[in-house]
């Protein structure tokens, strides 16, 4: 990466101690971490480890704080084999535990709607009635309002891609906290989204796929190692 105008030249950072970065557990997850093609089908996520997954999804930040992310976990080997012709056939939906499906919300996310006032009379507080009606407009009407209209957030399709931003927190959160678990996981964004919605019975009005993660557990190891970028190639300090 090359950075540099007439008042910022980035900088290399500092060479990390090696011995830092191997010894450090979280780190050693993301190296088990890769996304698995093949799952061992006999065997199940235990549901406290299950339980885990999904709680560090729920406790993953949002954009304003407004939590437009629901899940769909399915566990039915039936349904998972009628998701599989949807899902470009790819055999981690039906091989894996659980598959998980990422679901955005669209139109509650206007700055006007009661769902927008619930999330945000939560964060404004105040004792008194006037008092949080003037946090309520500054934050929600004003400062929200403005965000979606600077970006361009004006219509189902832009918020769509705003909102499965946030869907994607979560489902890193999820597989990193899976892989500190030893459960492997798969992202999958090759499914046709209009007829997975119709098979779900999905009001695309109100909500949308982003995408779907498979939660299992390897077949056997992989392979090869996955390539990284060297570290001060990857990060710059200003």
């Amino acid at each position: 990466m090359s950075l540099s105008t007439k008042h910022i030249t980035a900088k290399s950072l500092l060479e990390p101690n090696p011995q830092v970065l191997e010894q450090n557990a979280f780190l050693e997850a993301m190296r088990f971490r890769h996304a698995c093609k093949v799952f061992d089908s006999t065997k199940k996520i235990p549901q406290n480890h299950l339980d885990i997954i999904i709680e560090s999804g729920r406790l993953t930040p949002s954009s304003f704080g407004l939590e437009p992310t629901r899940l769909l976990v399915v566990r039915d080997s039936s349904v998972r084999e009628s998701l599989k012709p949807l899902c470009w056939n790819q055999s981690q939906i039906t091989d894996c535990s659980e598959v998980v499906i990422y679901l955005s919300k669209i139109a509650d996310m206007s700055h006007t709607t009661n769902y927008a006032t619930q999330m945000f009379e939560r964060k404004v507080g105040g004792s008194k009635p006037e008092e949080v009606r003037a946090k309520l407009k500054a934050y929600k009407d004003e400062r929200y309002a403005g965000f979606l209209a600077q970006n361009g957030y004006v219509d189902s399709s832009s918020i769509y891609q705003w909102s499965a931003k946030q869907a994607y927190l979560i489902a890193i959160s999820m597989m990193n906290c899976a892989a500190f678990l030893g459960v492997d996981s798969c992202a999958i964004e090759g499914f046709d989204r209009s007829e997975l919605e119709e098979f779900l019975g999905i009001d695309t009005f109100s909500e949308q796929v982003a995408l779907l993660v498979c939660f299992g557990y390897r077949i056997a190891p992989p392979k090869h190692k996955a390539p990284r970028i060297a570290f001060n190639e990857f990060a710059k300090i200003l």
